[in-house]
């Protein structure tokens, strides 16, 4: 009978050579196995759990804000599930291959999810981008964060389907802060917008600075980064600007010594995914994610 227990130091070589098998899909484990040196892990913010065939483990689940499998199979995923049904409905996502994540969800007894994208397709380019950067983007500081704080705001609204600032702001100012301050994202800012030789002036952007493109290192490890949070103000999209502004992030990131860059769309948002092909990103697998 399958187990569910922490996982131990003495497991940690296992699981670095589990993640290693796809780096694309369990870059969030890789990271942080990079910062704790020890599969040992957990912290107010998740512990991540060993499945136990016996004495052995089979797979792993990170748990915590997010729930993200590692190695699951539809039988592990009924040995959590029953921890988590016990335990209770919290706040979380469930992240992950697409045949894993959805029969998960299958196995809980949470009732009806927050929301549902069941096919997310996974992307990731290893070589330079197909199309020129765009030379004007470069990572934000924090004295540009009030004009990034509001295309962050609009981005995950759009994305999600709810607003991160519904209970109040502070909380994702600081995470939106700490973004900037870890030089994870990047932006182009202007009030202008050079097209065919000349510059041409949206008038409806109000403000003195706008970020016209943005886009964030969600998670950072040592050769692949995930890319999150990709946004282009809504006056100047079908210009072009999104596929120089992501080729100047994966230039930029490869540059800087991480091989692959990464990221997950959903399936419907077909403009973005025509995008990201003409950049030079591939798929390389298929994720879901269900929020409670």
């Amino acid at each position: 009978m399958l187990r569910v227990a922490r996982l131990g130091h003495q497991h940690t070589r296992w699981l670095k050579s589990l993640l290693a098998l796809n780096p694309c899909e369990n870059v969030y484990l890789i990271a942080l196995l990079e910062v704790t040196g020890t599969a040992q892990m957990g912290s107010p913010s998740g512990s991540l759990l060993g499945v136990f065939d016996g004495d052995r483990p089979v797979a792993a689940y990170w748990v915590g804000g997010n729930i993200i499998p590692v190695a699951a199979t539809p039988g592990t995923n009924q040995a959590l599930a029953e921890k988590l049904n016990a335990d209770g409905r919290y706040s979380c996502s469930l992240i992950g291959s697409r045949t894993i994540i959805l029969d998960l969800h299958s196995r809980l007894n949470w009732g009806r999810p927050r929301g549902v994208r069941d096919r997310q397709p996974l992307l990731a380019i290893s070589s330079d981008p197909l199309v020129e950067p765009d030379e004007a983007v470069e990572p934000v500081t924090v004295e540009q964060l009030p004009a990034v704080f509001s295309a962050s705001v609009d981005m995950f609204t759009n994305e999600v389907g709810f607003s991160p600032i519904e209970g109040g702001q502070s909380s994702y100012m600081a995470r939106v802060r700490s973004i900037i301050r870890g030089k994870n994202c990047f932006a182009r800012i202007s009030d202008t917008l050079p097209q065919g030789g000349a510059v041409r002036r949206w008038p409806a952007m109000s403000q003195a600075e706008q970020v016209l493109f943005k886009a964030d290192i969600g998670i950072r490890a040592p050769r692949i980064v995930q890319i999150q949070g990709v946004w282009v103000h809504p006056d100047v999209r079908h210009q072009g600007l999104g596929a120089a502004g992501m080729a100047a992030v994966v230039a930029q990131t490869r540059a800087a010594g991480h091989t692959t860059v990464s990221l997950y769309a959903n399936d419907f948002n077909e403009v973005a995914l025509r995008m990201y092909a003409r950049v030079g990103f591939e798929q390389v697998g298929t994720f879901a994610t269900v929020m409670y």
